[in-house]
């Protein structure tokens, strides 16, 4: 019996097909003149020919479509089915260590769909994002892209809110606080100093004019525009919780306002240009996932 490329050319059930080929670069595929119930596409080139069809989107699935009142061929509603949320990390590019800023939990097609504003990068830095399905409470494959981050100004904030001073900012005194004491006994010359702590923080104080935020693009001061202004930002900074400090030298500072922020106007404005000055310190490293945590800076990363 005569034998063909592995075919039996007389009998078995692919006897009359054209003989299998590889061609390299396929990228598109039309059906044509016929009636399909289903069309799946593999890389599995192994797989044995079977009348099944296929009911799982594995790690070689090109195209599935079931052609169910659509032309879907994509493995979106096998997502839906095994993925439960995605997180989103974020770490400095060159580094490994990965922070979670947000977990978006999945529970319809649509929830594939959203957007989040990252308020704790520093200024002049390129950060690796990576977008990670979980499955089971699994981590699935990272989806990584890499940004530059870049800003003028000086920034507060926290997770969702964040104001930018721009005009007139100035910093006070920044100092590395710890804690020395000493100890002066009768009859030596010199003090003995004691450092029995690990205490080591930093603290400053900001000043900045306050403008209505379209200042820049007008020119024209709006009184109660920046009255409003004024109001919103004295309340934050006044709530008592930790927040991010960050300017366009990169630095960054997780930090608390202390003390009580003050207000002064510019001289012949009429109390229509304020000034607001206030103190801080630092509470913990804006770059570490559990200072970030522990400080309500971050929302729970489980």
């Amino acid at each position: 019996m005569l034998q063909f490329v592995g075919y039996n050319f007389f009998s078995d059930g692919d006897a009359l097909n054209n003989a299998p080929s590889a061609i390299d670069g396929i990228n598109n595929i039309q059906l044509t003149n016929a009636i399909y119930d289903h069309l799946n596409i593999t890389r599995n080139t192994s797989t044995e020919v079977s009348t099944t069809i296929p009911t799982v989107w594995d790690y070689d699935t090109i195209i599935d479509a079931s052609f169910d009142g659509n032309l879907s061929a994509g493995n979106v509603d096998f997502l839906i089915e095994e993925i439960s949320a995605i997180k989103i990390k974020r770490r400095v590019q060159g580094t490994f260590d990965w922070i979670t800023l947000n977990t978006v939990p999945i529970n319809t097609v649509e929830d594939l769909t959203f957007a989040f504003n990252d308020l704790l990068n520093a200024d002049y830095t390129t950060y690796d994002y990576a977008l990670v399905p979980i499955m089971e409470d699994v981590e699935g494959e990272y989806i990584i892209n890499s940004i530059l981050s870049q800003f003028n100004g000086v920034f507060i904030g926290d997770y969702s809110t964040i104001y930018k001073f721009f005009y007139d900012v100035q910093y006070g005194t920044n100092a590395r606080n710890q804690q020395i004491g000493t100890f002066q006994p009768l009859g030596n010359q010199y003090p003995i100093v004691i450092a029995n702590g690990a205490l080591s923080y930093e603290s400053g104080t900001v000043s900045a004019t306050i403008l209505n935020d379209d200042f820049e693009d007008t020119g024209l001061v709006n009184a109660p525009a920046i009255v409003e202004k004024k109001t919103i930002i004295k309340d934050f900074l006044t709530n008592k919780k930790a927040k991010i400090l960050k300017d366009w030298n990169s630095n960054i500072w997780l930090c608390i306002v202390v003390d009580s922020p003050q207000v002064t106007y510019k001289s012949g404005s009429g109390m229509a240009i304020p000034q607001i000055q206030f103190n801080w310190i630092q509470i913990g490293d804006a770059t570490n996932q559990a200072d970030l945590y522990n400080n309500g800076i971050l929302p729970n990363p489980d």
